[in-house]
């Protein structure tokens, strides 16, 4: 019975954190097993609320291990509790973690620049921070491609919040902070602290690229909580990420249907127009006297995200200062030249090919090999040799080559394909920026 136990713990390690997996279920054992239950024990001194959170789990894991649905029972081995130290003192939760990221005071929305691309999010932006109550669009998500400005309009709205009234408690994290937070609760025992910190100490909640929560059961779990106390409680939640929530792998459809009750927006990259705008804004603030003919001529060649407009900004101060030389053309096409080619990043053939795998869950072999394969294979294959052209400057017939030898022809087709397919499709377009953004040397 321990072996049925043990496959059904290897499930569990797959799907948990090393650090719950660890804690939790690594030295646990199948002591008795029946027809009607199993009884697992677990070590002394473990919070039994953690095992009654992944019971659903741990169902799903028994059920792949065994093909039954056993009902599981955990035995908790009694432990002696030590007498409290005199020297022990109970610190608050704040003090324990500080559970808040400051805001950064240049994140406003008088120096956010909508375009028609974004004005549907800012003006949502705008009306949850005048009415903060909860009462408008909760909650709101946000969602774009990185460095459309998703973190400037949420850290906008705690700025504009705190203005209005010093005394609201809003709370701005990234995903990754709160997971690092449920983690380290979650060792040291004070899970029930940090709930009760965010039902009874939060007014709004601000949390950025909840993408990242991809596969993180247990913080979804915890989060999920959370979101619910708070919006029942008419507090304001907000939130980003790179994808629309139905999107986001490995989300929990209980948070999928949660994050859809209020206003979900999206962030597209900005037009010529509003790109020129942006690099107008960015020139004031640094009080720079730069000609429209070159303000245009970076708008059109940096046709990616603001971050890349403001490095221009950036880039033709530092250059104008070491050539003690006023901004024109000359250094415009110098900044545009060294900033073009990290618009269109050079990596290697291999690179491309392990991203598209994982994602479609198809082995590199098969996207390589001659024929045409499944529709599944020919479409992985399609994106691979579009994200290949994009991202390295390989000719059209050594790509065709590393697909079994097919002609260019063959790949001119599949990326006019592709590209058909994003002006058409944006779920599909958002998915080819989040693989080019994921390809790693």
């Amino acid at each position: 019975m321990q072996v049925e136990w043990e496959r059904c713990l290897n499930y569990l390690r797959g799907m948990l954190s090393d650090s719950v997996y660890k804690t939790y279920f690594a030295q646990t054992k199948m002591v008795n097993q029946t027809t009607g239950h199993a009884v697992i024990s677990v070590q002394p001194g473990l919070d039994t609320k953690v095992y009654a959170a992944y019971k659903e789990l741990i169902k799903l894991g028994w059920k792949e291990a065994t093909h039954s649905e056993t009902p599981m029972e955990f035995e908790f081995q009694p432990q002696e509790v030590a007498p409290k130290a005199a020297t022990e003192t109970d610190n608050s939760f704040r003090d324990f973690l500080k559970p808040s990221v400051p805001l950064s005071p240049s994140f406003r929305f008088e120096n956010f620049v909508p375009g028609d691309k974004a004005q549907l999010a800012f003006n949502a932006a705008i009306a949850v921070a005048k009415t903060p109550d909860g009462s408008q669009y909760n909650p709101l998500f946000i969602y774009g491609s990185s460095g459309l400005g998703k973190t400037h309009l949420l850290q906008a709205i705690g700025n504009y919040v705190l203005e209005e009234d010093p005394n609201k408690r809003v709370c701005y994290l990234t995903s990754e902070d709160f997971s690092q937070q449920y983690m380290k609760c979650l060792r040291d025992g004070r899970v029930t602290e940090m709930s009760d910190f965010y039902r009874n100490e939060v007014d709004i909640l601000l949390i950025d690229d909840i993408q990242n929560w991809t596969g993180k059961y247990e913080t979804q779990n915890e989060f999920f909580l959370i979101f619910n106390a708070l919006h029942q409680a008419g507090k304001q939640i907000v939130l980003t990420s790179d994808a629309p929530a139905g999107e986001v792998k490995n989300l929990s459809d209980r948070l999928v249907s949660r994050f859809s009750w209020g206003l979900t927006v999206d962030i597209q990259p900005p037009d010529v127009e509003t790109r020129e705008a942006i690099l107008h804004k960015k020139a004031e603030e640094r009080h720079l006297e730069i000609s429209d003919e070159v303000l245009h001529f970076l708008a059109e060649k940096i046709a990616s995200n603001v971050r890349c407009l403001e490095s221009a900004i950036i880039k033709l101060t530092l250059q104008s200062s070491l050539m003690n030389h006023d901004i024109d053309m000359s250094i415009a096409q110098k900044v545009a030249a060294e900033i073009a080619p990290t618009l269109r990043r050079r990596v290697s053939l291999d690179a491309v090919l392990h991203t598209v795998s994982q994602h479609y869950e198809v082995p590199e072999a098969k996207l390589t090999e001659p024929g045409r394969g499944t529709k599944e294979i020919s479409k992985a294959r399609q994106v691979a040799m579009y994200l290949m052209r994009e991202c390295s400057s390989i000719s059209l017939q050594s790509i065709g080559s590393r697909f079994g030898g097919k002609d260019h022809s063959t790949v001119v087709h599949a990326i006019k394909s592709v590209k058909k397919e994003m002006e058409t499709d944006a779920a599909f377009a958002r998915l080819i920026e989040g693989l080019k953004n994921a390809i790693h040397d």
